[in-house]
């Protein structure tokens, strides 16, 4: 009689347990039916791509303007506005002041107007190779270009001639076409929200306070030489810039006359990106200009980044210095997201590979982290994640800059070991012009490659609303709209499964055991 009665008991619980778990998957139907329908897609890559496709990803907070921008809008506008062509190392020029009509582009026969090098019979090849040129794609090392990392980076000397002008209207309109043409594509592929990486800070302003600084001293004289030297002004005068182009944005998208124009459903802010490749002054001088750009715009400049390969002689040599600066300059209130552990072994000796994320997190004070591929090779990795964890430190991953730039694809990608630690990921598109993908192309790498799944995807979604550099009443209304679009898009989903398959999907979130699908 015992015994029955401990087997009632059992029973029972077992049975309640059950009863809560059939409330807690039944009350989110088209969410468990969702995650259900996209295992079964894992076997079938164009359907798990198109599902992505139509899925909300919530933003994109890793992307660099000019390197997101494809190479067929360069050519196009570069075209338009009468560039120059050099065939030797496939650039794109301005045209020279002043220039003769019978020679346009000058009188070396090599450059010629792009217009002119792209039509006729062989138009078509040498558009094909100029797009490769300006991009990753079709990429194959050569002795001149032995590595994807070298092509990579490559790209930007050769197209920066189609991103401005040669006068402040110029290169403010030509940043407005890139930004909408940018958030089109976003909104095609339901992402919400971006923050732009941009270089605010670049000529006179930028030679005059790096030459006020002279030879670099201690930070805080440093700091008060800028502001002897109209730091404030300069700062000022950019931030009048920056609302200009805003302005120009938002008439190019004029989403006040429809709102469901194409690109007037993504949210978007600028981060100011500093050259760490530069001379010491430079640098100081660029991440001076930046901070105080953030707190001069807020609400159009929302935080700051380091930017160019960190792999570079200059950027090894100054990191730490580097940090201390940003960690000076920028303080607590302003926002820093820092490119760190952009590196593997074999591209740096190994000294160089074990301090870089830490030091951006506990030197520099970076709120997000780019990259962070090198972190398997940190001192005290496990003790590095837990304070990332603690701190809400997020990972911006590039899968497939990663693995373009790095060579780092597959079980070799940190991206499970940050999962599992508990820090916050986000998925980026790092420069999509320039490696040909989009957002949903990082989240199909994430399901192939890594096995993550629709619930796991869906958090990373919300992670880059959360941990973007809006402010906190921003970030409510983004999330908000989020939880929307998840809500209509699974509720499609739902409705697009006949009964059998929700009755599955049921069993299968309540029982551990494999079902036939």
């Amino acid at each position: 009689m015992r015994r029955r009665r401990i087997w009632i008991v059992v029973l029972f619980a077992l049975a309640a347990m059950l009863l809560a778990r059939l409330f807690v998957v039944t009350r989110d139907l088209p969410g468990t039916v969702t995650a259900a329908h996209f295992e079964t897609l894992r076997a079938d890559h164009p359907r798990m791509r198109a599902f992505l496709h139509r899925m909300p990803k919530g933003g994109d907070l890793h992307t660099h303007l000019s390197g997101a921008v494809y190479a067929e809008r360069f050519l196009a506008w570069a075209v338009r506005d009468g560039l120059c062509f050099r065939r030797a190392d496939m650039t794109l020029l301005p045209r020279p002041d002043g220039a003769a009509p019978d020679q346009p582009c000058g009188p070396d026969p090599s450059v010629v107007p792009l217009a002119d090098a792209v039509s006729g019979p062989k138009g078509q090849t040498t558009y094909d190779l100029i797009v490769n040129a300006l991009s990753t794609r079709w990429f194959l090392p050569t002795l001149a270009v032995p590595s994807g990392h070298d092509q990579f980076f490559a790209t930007f000397g050769k197209f920066n001639a189609a991103t401005g002008g040669s006068d402040w209207d110029q290169t403010a309109r030509r940043m407005a076409e890139m930004v909408v043409d940018e958030l089109k594509q976003y909104d095609a592929s339901k992402v919400q929200y971006v923050e732009f990486m941009v270089t605010f800070f670049e000529g006179a302003d930028r030679e005059r306070m790096t030459q006020a600084i002279g030879e670099v001293g201690e930070p805080a004289a440093m700091l008060a030489t800028l502001q002897r030297s109209g730091l404030d002004a300069a700062v000022a005068a950019k931030a009048r810039q920056v609302a200009a182009i805003v302005a120009h944005i938002e008439a190019l998208r004029d989403c006040a006359g429809d709102a469901t124009r194409p690109g007037c459903g993504v949210t978007f802010r600028f981060i100011a990106q500093v050259n760490r490749n530069s001379a010491p002054a430079a640098v100081f001088a660029q991440t001076a200009l930046a901070a105080a750009l953030v707190r001069a715009a807020p609400g159009m400049v929302v935080g700051l980044n380091y930017v160019g390969p960190e792999d570079y002689r200059v950027s090894l040599r100054d990191y730490r210095t580097h940090m201390k600066w940003i960690g000076f300059l920028a303080g607590a209130d302003v926002p820093v997201a820092l490119h760190a552990g952009e590196l593997w072994l074999g591209l740096v000796p190994p000294a160089d590979l074990d301090f870089h994320i830490r030091e951006a997190v506990e030197i520099a004070g970076a709120r997000r982290i780019g990259h962070g591929t090198a972190v398997g090779f940190e001192r005290d990795m496990d003790g590095l994640l837990a304070e990332m964890r603690r701190r809400g430190v997020t990972i911006e991953i590039a899968l497939t800059s990663s693995d373009v730039i790095l060579g780092v694809r597959g079980r070799e990608h940190p991206i499970v070991t940050y999962l599992n630690a508990g820090v916050p990921v986000t998925l980026a598109t790092d420069d999509a012009g320039v490696s040909r993908i989009d957002l949903t192309n990082e989240y199909f790498r994430a399901a192939r490659d890594h096995g993550l799944g629709y619930a796991r995807l869906k958090a990373i979604a919300h992670t880059a609303l959360t941990h973007s550099f809006l402010a906190e009443a921003e970030k409510d209304r983004e999330s908000a709209r989020l939880d929307r679009a998840f809500a209509d898009f699974e509720q499609s989903v739902r409705e697009q499964q006949p009964a059998s398959a929700q009755f599955a999907a049921v069993l299968r979130a309540l029982l551990p055991l494999p079902l036939p699908r």
